[in-house]
């Protein structure tokens, strides 16, 4: 087996300690401090990992991709896990009505949205003296704004976070592929599979295992009393913006996560850097012009310049947030796989100070020492770090926020397994879109995976 089936082996253990250790093995009470170990170091390793396989790339579709038998199966695919998901919503929906008494989330986000749509604009994070006796609005404009239609057109509007948990689930099922990678010789029989069938069947039980604890068991909520499904769908997107190589989807997808749930906050300085090591200049002024024009848009249109002011100083409340959790619902703490829970509630300020520290610190240093070593994948590698870090050292380790990592690790496995990725772009065509398949290979098996030659390459939670 070569280094790059080797690595893909080891990002494939590496994503099922995460999965295991953020869903079902937290059953096991009195363990979650060891998973919480165990999620860190198995988060950083897929980072790590990533650098050490060839350039990942979108497939490129094929002059009629409607044809392809691929395609067919995932649209039946989808189409299923859309029905699974919507019979189990109704019943979690009927379950868990939207009241503050089963969590204050989307009742919060609710009455935002209703004051949006009376044109009470500069009002919108006015206190709420209906919920906690005057609750303090903090969800960012992209958090509440996709909840406005719902709400003026009469729904429930959970459906809207549901929307983005599919959205991150299709997009992992467009680009598995069962059979995997394939390597060595391409005629096989069918009692010999190819050697890349075992780990992409692998990782669809731990996509399985993940929409099961999601949908059916709803330990973490995403489903019944989170806004969380709109944060995974961004990220979701921004981690394809990433593999498709659109510098003004990237653009887009930034401003989306860092308009909901800036947990990326430390790693747009480091890919800023790396697109300046790169000499990427054109596509980092289309990745700056797209994500201002988008802020203009979602956040200072609709509510203003002075609102952005007010909420650029909520972080100097959280450690005091902190504190009234660790008194009012200490579990939060103990099942979760974040750190807080081993610095106690008199370590909530090392804690925070931790935060800020490493999730700058981390991802540009990662960054720069990947550049130098000419690692690909370093953009990619350095979200998934920023993520792991943000949300293990996060002073509120609420569990619904964990799965937005786990979401950007499944579709990263989904691209790593799928295929022999092409060799690493040139100088000359790096910017170029992907050849498409001609129809006789499109669904013929893929080459023995070969390293390409060296070349430059690539929150607060209530």
């Amino acid at each position: 087996m070569d280094l790059s089936g080797k690595t893909r082996k080891a990002l494939l253990i590496a994503f099922a300690v995460e999965t295991l250790s953020s869903t079902w093995c937290l059953k096991l009470h009195g363990w979650t401090p060891v998973f919480s170990i165990l999620y860190l170091f198995s988060g950083v390793s897929i980072a790590l990992f990533l650098l050490r396989l060839p350039e990942l790339h979108l497939p490129a579709p094929g002059k009629k991709p409607w044809r392809s038998n691929a395609i067919q199966r995932s649209a039946i695919l989808i189409g299923l896990t859309a029905l699974a998901l919507y019979s189990w919503c109704l019943y979690w929906f009927d379950e868990f009505p939207i009241d503050i008494t089963n969590a204050d989330m989307l009742p919060i986000i609710k009455v935002m949205a209703e004051r949006f749509l009376a044109g009470q604009h500069s009002h919108v994070y006015d206190p709420i003296p209906a919920i906690w006796h005057g609750a303090q609005p903090i969800y960012l404009p992209a958090m509440w704004l996709p909840y406005v239609p719902a709400i003026a057109l009469g729904i429930d509007m959970r459906w809207v976070a549901i929307a983005g948990l599919l959205f991150a689930f299709g997009a992992f099922i467009a680009l598995y592929k069962p059979s995997g990678p394939a390597s060595g010789s391409t005629s096989r029989s069918a009692s010999h599979p190819p050697s890349g069938s075992r780990p992409a069947f692998y990782l669809g039980v731990l996509a399985f295992l993940l929409f099961w604890w999601i949908a059916a068991d709803n330990t973490p909520g995403i489903i019944s009393v989170s806004e969380e499904g709109v944060v995974i769908g961004y990220y979701a997107l921004l981690t394809l913006a990433l593999v498709s190589g659109k510098p003004w989807l990237t653009g887009i997808a930034i401003c989306l996560c860092m308009l909901s749930r800036y947990a990326l906050i430390g790693w747009i300085p480091a890919y800023v850097v790396w697109l300046i090591l790169e000499k990427r200049t054109r596509q980092l002024s289309i990745v700056s012009l797209t994500g201002i024009l988008c802020f203009v848009l979602i956040f200072l249109v609709p509510v203003g310049w002075v609102t952005f002011t007010r909420l650029a100083y909520l972080p100097e409340n959280y450690i005091s947030f902190a504190g009234r959790v660790w008194k009012d619902s200490p579990d939060v703490f103990s099942t979760a796989p974040g750190l807080a829970w081993f610095f106690g509630r008199n370590g909530t300020a090392i804690l925070h100070g931790l935060l800020i520290v490493l999730s700058f610190s981390l991802p540009m240093v990662f960054t720069i020492a990947a550049f130098r070593r000419r690692r690909a994948n370093i953009p990619l590698a350095a979200l998934k770090l920023s993520l792991v870090v943000f949300y293990c050292f996060i002073d509120v380790p609420y569990l619904y926020l964990f799965y937005t990592s786990s979401f950007v690790s499944l579709i990263i496995l989904a691209l790593a397994l799928r295929d022999s990725p092409a060799p690493r772009d040139s100088p000359k065509t790096r910017d170029s879109p992907a050849p498409q398949d001609s129809p006789k290979t499109q669904d013929s098996p893929a080459p023995r995976d070969r390293l390409p030659p060296t070349a430059p390459g690539t929150g607060q939670a209530t």
